[in-house]
C-alpha cells in the first residue's frame, strides 16, 4: 500500500485519481440522463432549389418536436438569418406543410425556412424564390393599354 510520502513524489497519479474519482461520482449521481431535444431536419425544400412565387409547395421535415411551433421564412446569410414571415404555426410532430408562396415576394437566393423555438431550431439549407420584380407587375386595378383601334378601309 501507498504511504502519503510515496504518494508525494507521484502527484501525478493523485491529481489522476482525483478526477477518476470524480467523474464516477458525476456519472454514477445521475439517475436517469435527459435526452437533448433534437432540431427537425427537412427534406423539403432542398438547398439551391427554385420555387415561383405564388405556386403551393410541401414543406417536409423529421424529428420535429412535439407540439405547437413556429414554421418561418428566414432570409439573408446562412450564419445572419432574420425573418421574412410567419408562415404558419403548425404541430412539430406532423411532418409536413403546403404552402402557397406569397405572389410579391421578391427574387432572392438566400430564402431559407425555420421550425422550432430557441435552442431546438431546424433550418432548410437556402434556396431560391422567383417572385415579384420591381416595375415587373401592374399596381392593383391598373389595366394595360388598350390595343390600338383597325384602320377603318376608305370607300371609293
Amino acid at each position: 500500500m501507498e504511504t502519503l510520502a510515496t504518494a508525494r513524489r507521484r502527484p501525478h497519479l493523485v491529481l489522476a485519481a482525483a478526477v477518476l474519482a470524480l467523474a464516477y461520482s458525476a456519472i454514477t449521481g445521475v439517475t436517469q440522463p435527459q435526452p437533448a431535444a433534437a432540431a427537425a431536419k427537412f427534406t423539403q425544400p432542398i438547398s439551391n432549389v427554385v420555387w415561383e412565387a405564388g405556386k403551393t409547395y410541401s414543406i417536409v421535415w423529421t424529428d420535429g418536436t412535439p407540439g405547437t411551433q413556429s414554421l418561418r421564412l428566414m432570409k439573408g446569410q446562412a450564419t445572419a438569418l432574420q425573418q421574412v414571415a410567419q408562415i404558419a404555426t403548425v404541430d412539430g410532430a406532423s411532418g409536413t406543410y403546403e404552402w402557397t408562396v406569397p405572389a410579391d415576394l421578391p427574387t432572392d437566393n438566400t430564402y431559407a425556412i425555420a421550425l422550432g423555438t430557441p435552442p431546438d431550431v431546424g433550418y432548410t439549407g437556402q434556396f431560391t424564390i422567383t417572385g415579384h420584380e420591381t416595375g415587373a407587375l401592374p399596381s392593383v386595378g391598373e389595366r394595360p393599354p388598350a390595343p390600338a383601334p383597325a384602320p377603318v378601309p376608305a370607300t371609293p
